[in-house]
């Protein structure tokens, strides 16, 4: 099911369809929109759609058909009765199922939960600084809480922070992986770094993910890395540099301008010798947006996988929580940053970054059990 804020054009396009029947499907758009990827028999299938009153364009075996609330109630029973294989799944621009990161398989079907562990002083949420000699335990209880991926970051990229020199981010975030490792072998660690070397030496120490806030525009060589060692990354959006990208951010449109950085830089990350399947997009809640723009974001996130890659989110208690809820604290944003990963898992985006795994976990599965 894709959304009616869709941009429609733009997926229809990449699923090869023509400007003519692209037009037409738009001014028929109704408040039920859907897409079916591998139809095994086109021509019944679009005549079956006809008849229950969809109006409906193919290009191949793939299948775009819009309808009212009504008449897609009836269609899956419709559909069983006549004995037609097709899908519901709001993910069918991607056919991956998994993510590998290293030697630790990631599924793509279920929303998975990060958790951030910041060795830094400075994060703009202090409960997330951890010290190093504290970063087992609280690695231990996160993965006790449900987290599928432990994120280690050792510089804080809040609105108008200063960066840290490279040596002394390798300073904090080594011996945090080290230390993880240690004592569970099995999670899989991301490390929230914009630089190639502290990429490289978090991997070698254990790290099997690359989590980039500038999606590779900091470091030219940071594509190099991730492809070198064949390990995923998580490619971000961002507007300037932490120290200004709330400087007055504007936008005309904020998906459309986003979706065009996301086919540049997966462009210049294959180039690099990235793997499609090890690419991961994250559209940069709070880095260089205003509130519009966050909750724009939010509520077409699912937009995103018209380019085929899982999504990442993460809105956990940034100020875009607080401004909607009365321009509170980041301790006050508990709730606020459950509810964006309870439509994230409406949504079916593949995963949420959060402060407080045990809570967003539960909300998750939770959601799941009701809409999956």
């Amino acid at each position: 099911m894709i959304s009616k804020d869709a941009n429609l054009k733009r997926i229809l396009y990449q699923k090869g369809f023509d400007e003519k029947d692209i037009l037409e499907f738009e001014k028929k758009a109704n408040s039920i929109i859907l897409g079916f990827d591998d139809v095994k028999n086109p021509s019944r299938f679009v005549q079956l759609l006809s008849n229950l009153g969809y109006f409906t364009i193919t290009n191949s075996n793939i299948c775009f058909a819009t309808t009212s609330l009504y008449n897609f109630e009836k269609t899956r029973c419709v559909l069983a009765e006549e004995g037609i294989e097709c899908s519901f799944d709001t993910d069918f621009t991607i056919s991956q199922r998994c993510l590998l990161a290293k030697d630790k398989q990631i599924s793509l079907l279920k929303t998975n939960v990060m958790g951030i562990i910041n060795v830094t002083p400075d994060s703009f949420y202090e409960s997330s600084r951890v010290q190093v000699d504290k970063v087992t335990q609280r690695a231990l209880q996160m993965i006790q809480d449900g987290a599928d991926v432990i994120d280690i970051g050792g510089e804080s990229t809040r609105p108008f922070s200063d960066p840290v020199c490279e040596e002394e981010e390798l300073k904090r975030v080594i011996p945090a992986i080290e230390a993880i490792r240690k004592v569970d072998k099995n999670i899989p660690i991301s490390i929230d770094t914009y630089k190639s070397r502290v990429a490289q030496k978090a991997i070698e120490a254990g790290a099997d993910i690359i989590n980039d806030i500038s999606g590779g525009t900091f470091d030219k060589d940071m594509f190099y890395v991730a492809a070198q060692y064949n390990v995923p990354i998580i490619i971000m959006h961002i507007k300037g540099t932490p120290k200004d990208m709330q400087k007055n951010p504007y936008y005309e449109d904020v998906i459309e301008e986003i979706l065009q950085f996301f086919e540049e830089r997966i462009e210049q990350a294959l180039k690099a010798g990235v793997k499609l399947e090890n690419i991961i997009l994250d559209p940069g809640i709070g880095f260089g947006k205003r509130p519009e723009d966050n909750l724009e974001i939010l509520r077409r996130c699912e937009e995103f996988k018209v380019l085929g890659r899982p999504i990442l989110i993460g809105a956990s208690r940034k100020s875009v929580i607080g401004y909607v809820l009365g321009n509170l604290g980041p301790e006050e944003r508990l709730e606020g940053t459950v509810a964006v990963s309870v439509i994230c898992a409406q949504k079916k985006i593949e995963f949420v970054r959060v402060h407080d795994v045990k809570e967003n976990k539960r909300a998750i599965l939770m959601t799941q059990a009701i809409f999956c």
